[in-house]
Parts: structure tokens; sequence; C-alpha cells
């Protein structure tokens, strides 16, 4: 379970400029001839009206052009491989970059590309405000402990949204459904065979039109190529199977459940942070963006 969080760049590695301001278009333009625009300085492109021909034409400027044409597994285990990447940058110039990757990646269409998830549970009870589950636990890469989603890797041919409902049973004890599962589907959203809150296509609406599941995401594109895929679930803390939640850890596990209030989330992880806990980018930024959408 999680992901890997210290970056480690290649020493020749190209190191992008931050643009200093945002406007709507400054890219040189593509000549009448159809040849792309030259390169050279940062290219900002306002794709609020969608695929516009300044964005079909940025498509095609700078980084969209490299690609990698070699890839040497240096070192790998069971778990990981270290890789050296070659790779062509925009001008045609042969670069290199190292990388760690994820050695249990399935190949299978059913996963979709995604090594692992991460469950947002939703935990309802009559009487009660809404809550959420958070995980507490040692990563030896940090030496320290982190406040964490629910999550893990995805199995070998095993659908990522199979893949949240274990791992949440597993690490807290709750069985949850598909977010939102009932009412799209008429099932009951646990994620196994007909009436699980899972589309034909895999994939699972909830009541609030929002897909319960994301894309593959990527965690840290400047080290690995690791993706995520957040999951949304709903616990009934009514209902007789979450009375006495019993975790279900591996040995090597060691894991503090922890619940909270989804209302005022982001405030809550800084407690935790000025705590000394290491709260993962990825959840501190999903609670920053449900403040905000909230307009606090």
């Amino acid at each position: 379970a999680g992901s890997l969080l210290r970056h480690a760049l290649s020493p020749t590695a190209p190191r992008p400029r931050a643009p200093t301001r945002a406007s709507r278009i400054h890219t040189p333009r593509a000549s009448s001839s159809g040849e792309s625009p030259p390169l050279g300085g940062p290219v900002y492109v306002d794709e609020r009206d969608g695929s516009t021909p300044a964005s079909k034409m940025a498509d095609d400027l700078c980084s969209s052009r490299s690609k990698v044409i070699d890839v040497d597994v240096k070192h790998a285990t069971p778990w990981l491989e270290f890789r050296s990447l070659t790779y062509l940058d925009p001008t045609g110039a042969t670069r290199r970059w190292d990388m760690v990757g994820r050695a249990t990646r399935s190949e299978s269409a059913k996963s979709k590309g995604i090594d692992a998830v991460c469950v947002f549970a939703t935990l309802r009870k009559k009487g009660e405000e809404d809550t959420t589950l958070l995980v507490r636990q040692f990563r030896p890469p940090m030496n320290g402990e982190t406040i964490e989603l629910p999550a893990g890797l995805v199995d070998a041919d095993e659908d990522p949204i199979v893949a949240a409902l274990r791992e949440l049973k597993e690490e807290t004890g709750y069985v949850g459904t598909v977010a939102g599962g009932d009412e799209a589907t008429g099932g009951g959203g646990n994620g196994k065979g007909d009436g699980d809150g899972i589309g034909k296509e895999g994939e699972a609406s909830t009541r609030d039109g929002v897909e319960a599941i994301t894309p593959a995401l990527p965690l840290s594109p400047g080290l690995s190529n690791e993706t995520v895929a957040l999951v949304r679930v709903d616990v009934d803390l009514d209902a007789p199977e979450n009375a006495n939640p019993k975790q279900q850890l591996e040995g090597s596990e060691f894991i503090t459940v922890l619940r909270v209030p989804i209302a005022g989330l982001r405030r809550t992880l800084d407690a935790f942070a000025a705590r000394g806990y290491n709260v993962f980018a990825g959840l501190y930024t999903m609670a920053l963006g449900m403040e905000m959408g909230e307009g606090r």
C-alpha cells in the first residue's frame, strides 16, 4: 500500500523553468507551410474553450515531441525496478533519466493500467455527521508515520473497484459499497458480480453524476510511472457487518485507523502535521479542494 514519495532525478535530466505569468496564448504562429513553430521560450495556452487551433498547435510544441527510446533495468526486486531511461528531447538530442517503477503492474485489461487504489470512504450513521477513514502507519522511506487514505496495490487481473473494497476491509475492517451504486445501477455496490454498482464498462457512477473511480493518476511523475485511482465508497454504520469492524492485516502491516469528520478535513490534517505526522500530498490536496469548493 502507498506510494513512492522521494524524488531522485538524474543529474543530467532537464529541469524546466516555471512560467512567470499566464496569458491566453503566447506561442509562435505556425508557418503557412504547415511547419511547427520554432522551439524556445515558455508556452502558454488557455484551454477554457476546449480544443482550439491554439491548443492544437501547442500539442506539437516542446515536450510533446519527446519520447523514450530505451529502458535499461539496472536493479530489480519482486516489488520494484530501478530503470535508466534514454529519451529524445524536442530538439532530437538524446538525454538520460533515472526512475523507479512498480514490478507488480498487471497488463490485464481489468486493471486499466492502475497500480494502486486509495479509498475515500463516507461513513454514515443516522443522527450523526458524516465521517471518513484515515490510516496512520510507519513508512520506512520517510522514517516516520504518515496520514493517508486506506490504500493498496491492485492484484493481477483484479478490477480496481474490487481492489478498493478489499483494501478497505483489510485495513480498516469496514465493509463498503461503491458510492451511489444502489441508485446508479440498482445493485448493492459490493464490487462482486451483478448489482455491484459497476457499469458495463467497469465504471461506477454516483448520484451526483461524478464517477466513483478516477482515471489512473500519476503519483510522482518525475520519479516513477506509478499510478493510483481514487475510489469513493459509502459505509453504512447502521449495517450489522459494520457493528464490530476487525482489520485483516498482513504480518508486516501495523495500521491505526482514524475516524474523522469530513467537515473541516483540511484543518484536521493541519493538526496532524503540527503533531509531526507526514500527511500524504494527495489527501491534503483533496481536502483543500473540498474546502475551496465550499467557498471557505
